[in-house]
Formats: C-alpha cells, sequence, structure tokens
C-alpha cells in the first residue's frame, strides 16, 4: 500500500501557480494528481509537458508509488456493509464492499435505486450494527431521489431521520459535464465529510442522451472511461464503496433476446463487481420479488438470490416494520416520489396545515395519495370505516408497494 500525503505542496519541485492551475482543474491532492494521467495534465493551460510529467512522477515517488510490493506486505482492509437483505450480503461475500466500483444493472423498476435509498442508510450504521459509521455522496442523473424514502429506510433501521438526511450528501446532475465534475467533487466529500459510499444513479443516463449516433461513441466512450477511473481512484485512496446503477438494452441473440448493460467494454472492465438485477413475472408491478445475479467478481462465484423491494428499502420480506420515530416531528408521507412505491401527493385531497383536524376521509391519513387511494378503492376500501375493518396482511398481499406494517400504521392514524 503506497503511503498517503494530503497536501500538493509537499510535493517536490511544486510552487504556488502549479498548485493553484491544478486545483481549479479539480486536482487538489497529491494522490489525485499521481495517478492522473500525463495526457489529461498536459492540457491544463499554463502546464507545459515536461513540467506535468515532472510533478506526476515526484508525487508517484512521494507516494510510494514506483516500487513494488511483496503481497506478504500489502495491507488488506477491506470492509463491508450489510445492504438491507442478508440473501444480498450472503452472494456479496458479506454485503457491499469498499474499495471497488460495483456496477448494478438491470431494466426499469427492478430494484436499482431502491439498492441506492437503502444503502445511503446502511452505511450510517455502526460497525456493530452492520455499517460503517459513515456519509454517502449521492450523485443523481435521473432525478430519481427520494428524501421521503431515506426517512423511512432510517426508521426502519432505527435511525434518526433528521441524522440520516443530514448525512446524505445529494447533487442533481443535468450534463455529463456536471456529472464529471461532481464525481471529483465528492472526492473533496471523503477527505472532509467521512463519506464512505459514493452512488451515481444512473451512470449512462446522460452520456446515452447527450452522445447520439456511431460518430460520437469513441468520444463518449473516452468521457466514460475518464469517470470510471476517477471512480475507482476515490474506492482506491479513501477505502470508499462506489455504487453505479446503470441501464441495459435489449440485445438480440439469434431467436431470443436478453437486456445488457450499456457502456460496453469501458463499463464491463473498469468496475470490479457486476451485479444483474432481474424482475419476476411479466410486469415489474405484478411482484415486490426481485433476482439478483453475479455476473462478474474477482473472487465470487456466479451465484444469485431473490430479494425484495420495499416501501421501506431492499428486504427479505415484503413485510419490514417501521417503528415510529419520535424525532419525527414533521410530515414526509405525503411528498411526491418518482420511485418504486406509486403513492403521490394531491393538495386538493390533502392540507399540509391541518395535522391536528380530524381525519374523515382516506386522504387524511398520512401516506395515503391519490395513486393509494385508487388502489384501495379497486380492493373495496372506500371510507376509514372500510380501511378499519380491514385485514392489513390480506389487504398488502394485494396492493403491490404497500406492505402490513404501512396498513398497521394507516389503521393507527385512523383509530
Amino acid at each position: 500500500m503506497y503511503n498517503k500525503i494530503a497536501e500538493l505542496s509537499q510535493i517536490k519541485g511544486i510552487n504556488s501557480r502549479h498548485i493553484k492551475l491544478l486545483q481549479e482543474n479539480g486536482i487538489s491532492t497529491a494522490e489525485m494528481l499521481a495517478m492522473s494521467s500525463q495526457i489529461v495534465v498536459s492540457e491544463i493551460k499554463g502546464l507545459g509537458e515536461k513540467t506535468v510529467k515532472t510533478l506526476i512522477w515526484n508525487a508517484r515517488n512521494a507516494l510510494n508509488m514506483t516500487e513494488f510490493t511483496p503481497v506478504s506486505e500489502m495491507d488488506e482492509n477491506t470492509e463491508f456493509f450489510t445492504t438491507g437483505s442478508s440473501e444480498l450480503d450472503r452472494i456479496l461475500g458479506g454485503g457491499m464492499q469498499t474499495g471497488k466500483v460495483t456496477e448494478v444493472y438491470g431494466p426499469f423498476k427492478s430494484g436499482k435505486t431502491n439498492l441506492a435509498h437503502t444503502l445511503a442508510v446502511t452505511v450510517q450504521l455502526s460497525k456493530k450494527k452492520g455499517g460503517l459509521g459513515g456519509s454517502v455522496a449521492y450523485i443523481d442523473t435521473e432525478n430519481t431521489f427520494s428524501r421521503s424514502k431515506i426517512i423511512r429506510i432510517a426508521k426502519r433501521f432505527k435511525i434518526d431521520p433528521k441524522e440520516a438526511l443530514s448525512k446524505v450528501f445529494h447533487a442533481r446532475i443535468f450534463s455529463s459535464d456536471h456529472q464529471d465534475q461532481m464525481i471529483l467533487k465528492a472526492e473533496t466529500l471523503c477527505k472532509n465529510r467521512n463519506v464512505r459510499l459514493v452512488i451515481v444513479d444512473s451512470l449512462m443516463a446522460l452520456l446515452r442522451a447527450e452522445y447520439v449516433g456511431i460518430g460520437m461513441l469513441a468520444k463518449r466512450q473516452c468521457v466514460l472511461n475518464n469517470m470510471i477511473h476517477a471512480l475507482s481512484r476515490i474506492a482506491e485512496m479513501y477505502n470508499a464503496a462506489i455504487l453505479v446503477t446503470n441501464q441495459v438494452a435489449v440485445q438480440i441473440k439469434g431467436l431470443f433476446s436478453a437486456d445488457d448493460a450499456i457502456g460496453g467494454n469501458i463499463v464491463a472492465h473498469g468496475c470490479h463487481f457486476r451485479i444483474m438485477f432481474k424482475t419476476k413475472g411479466f410486469s415489474s408491478n405484478s411482484s415486490l420479488k426481485r433476482r439478483a445475479i453475479i455476473v462478474d467478481a474477482p473472487d465470487l462465484p456466479p451465484e444469485e438470490c431473490e430479494f425484495y423491494i420495499t416501501s421501506a428499502g431492499v428486504a427479505d420480506s415484503e413485510e419490514v416494520d417501521l417503528p415510529q420515530a419520535k424525532s419525527l416531528e414533521f410530515d414526509i408521507e405525503t411528498v411526491y416520489e418518482e420511485s418504486e412505491d406509486d403513492d403521490s401527493f394531491d393538495e386538493e385531497d390533502e392540507d399540509e396545515e391541518s395535522e391536528s383536524s380530524n381525519i374523515k376521509k382516506l386522504t387524511d391519513i398520512k401516506g395515503i395519495g391519490k395513486g393509494t387511494l385508487e388502489s384501495l378503492k379497486e380492493q373495496g376500501i372506500h371510507s376509514v370505516e372500510d380501511l378499519l375493518d380491514a385485514d392489513p396482511k390480506e389487504l398488502s398481499s394485494k396492493i403491490s408497494g404497500v406492505s402490513n406494517s404501512m396498513i398497521e400504521e394507516w389503521q393507527k392514524q385512523a383509530e
């Protein structure tokens, strides 16, 4: 393992002008410079090729990166934290792993974003409870991040929701160069804010939209390669876990078709672990059960398992307990979110300022929005009285995305 120094000023032969130019271009530490390509750094105006080569080599010498190390002396400091599902933890060899880039790909509603939200909370757990006691940097390229889901998952794992939210650093991304910029910014958070997990959800969404056609493929893959290497560097330098979700494209193979991750060999070779998520049945809404398959891993067999996506994250069953958090004193269930559960908020049905008023209709209950109301009506639940008379377990089995504990909570509010 190489030595670590934090400041650029500790590199032999560097001056204040060099430091300023490097920092303005996102290279803020000696490690970042040592792991950078001479070709890329040479593009910085004001730095000549000879100067760049000297500075990079000096940085590598200072970090002891120019010597071979006997394997017996290598420091294995890999750590694991839970995914929320013991079965998924099992096939991953103990859970989400630090120091590596993990890609999860699958079709729409297969559970990729649900896993990302779950990991954003479980990484905050203490090591005794299966976490790392760290924070998370969440790079959101599809605008699918849900504050409400983080709160529900925090309640499930008995974490103060306010504290959980304070440790999730979110960035909404609008272009591929913005994505590249915020990946570099995440490195600063690893250094200053104890970030142990970086999530990119999803990796290819913006690149896929901006670089269209075979003529743009080489340029797109170059940009993608830089992103993957930057994430890999962060994982190595700060012993952080990296999760990238990825979209799929349908590949025609003879008479058959199959989903395959986009991004080509750059992603395939750049990610250490590749996991494919699959839905069960013909419709992603027909069941909450999902299947995870280890496609590629350096030290794991090609296993697979089943897990469930729920309103409170990835789990081993559809039913997840959500204890009421005492510190939660604000309405969070009625915020509109575009995620695996289809609840939405209708301002005409719900008055946020009347929390203390009597519940007279189903939409007066926290967590029941317009979408859920329609699902309840389909099961014969038209009034508060009907909800109180319903069997929670039987009703939850008929409505996708609604658990037994959620219905019990609704009944408690109605009472």
